[in-house]
């Protein structure tokens, strides 16, 4: 196991809006609890080693999360921040968290190769598509598609039915059961849009055997 995948493990890093900036960030509570400081002292040393010595939005946020069913507030700290936060602990796990933030920071700041950065955008490029891909798959008919399919029922409807009236009717609901039995869709005008095409063919190839 090579030393990054450890370090990685030792406590979560997240991004966080901080100063106006996009910052590799530490949530308080958590540093608290794997610096192994005492245990329900949270709230006092956080005021006296951050609260009284830094400047909210600047160095620090607050935010809201669950804790066993309850709804806390913790203090989200730059790494800067967090460093200092390890010194001014003086456990025995200060300097290992301190070590493990500068190599953060390290890694961020690393310089990357043309290689490197041509997989960073071909997977950004990746992610987009997949998004536009998820999207289209999930888009409604527009109204002149359903309108589309609105006619071609009818259409069917008329060449099987001709004049009967009554025949016709049934037809109608018929129409749209074997189709919304085919697409699996609660409703017709469900149908994704990306569908469109197959479902005006599989309208316009229903025969007098489907229908009976």
């Amino acid at each position: 196991m090579s030393e990054r995948k450890v370090m990685n493990e030792l406590i979560k890093i997240t991004r966080s809006s901080i100063n106006g900036s996009e910052v590799n960030s530490v949530n308080t509570r958590d540093l608290y609890f794997e610096l192994g400081l005492a245990k329900g002292q949270y709230s006092r040393w956080i005021k006296a080693n951050l609260i009284d010595l830094f400047s909210e939005n600047e160095d620090y946020v607050r935010v809201r999360h669950n804790v066993e069913g309850n709804d806390v507030e913790s203090l989200v700290v730059t790494l800067d921040v967090a460093k200092h936060l390890c010194m001014m602990s003086k456990t025995e796990n200060a300097m290992k968290f301190r070590k493990y933030f500068i190599e953060i920071e390290k890694q961020s700041q690393k310089v990357l190769t043309v290689g490197e950065q041509i997989a960073l955008i071909a997977q950004g490029h990746q992610e987009i598509d997949n998004r536009l891909t998820t999207l289209e798959q999930t888009k409604r008919l527009e109204s002149w598609q359903e309108k589309s399919l609105l006619d071609a029922k009818n259409q069917k409807v008329y060449e099987i039915a001709k004049d009967d009236q009554l025949f016709a009717t049934k037809l109608h609901r018929k129409v749209w059961s074997l189709f919304k039995k085919h697409f699996h869709l609660p409703r017709y005008n469900e149908l994704p849009a990306v569908k469109f095409e197959d479902g005006l063919s599989y309208i316009r190839n229903l025969t007098f055997a489907d229908m009976v």
